[in-house]
């Protein structure tokens, strides 16, 4: 293969083929972006231009939070948790 990805390029990969929840906190931490979808609701996630440390926009509506653990616990798409609906939602585009 000689091609040798680095560790960004692998947290990508792992990403979009695992739907790797590691793979979506480093890369959001290490500022990139995430557009997906769930229940026909178009949702993004940055650290540009949030409130607050990292935030998540549901139908263009934001919920900012102090870091991205703090997100993945709290904020809400049609009332339910985020880490109960990751394995579900329909990755986007990643920036």
């Amino acid at each position: 293969m000689g091609y040798n990805m680095n560790i960004h390029e692998k947290m990508v990969k792992e990403l979009y083929d695992k739907k790797s929840l590691n793979a979506f906190i480093y890369l959001i931490e290490h500022g990139r972006e995430l557009e997906f979808e769930y229940n026909s609701k178009e949702c993004f996630i940055s650290r540009d231009n949030s409130k607050s440390s990292v935030s998540i926009w549901v139908n263009k509506e934001e919920q900012a939070f102090d870091n991205i653990e703090d997100l993945i616990r709290k904020a809400k798409i049609d009332g339910v948790l985020f880490e109960d609906v990751w394995k579900i939602i329909q990755l986007g585009i990643l920036y």
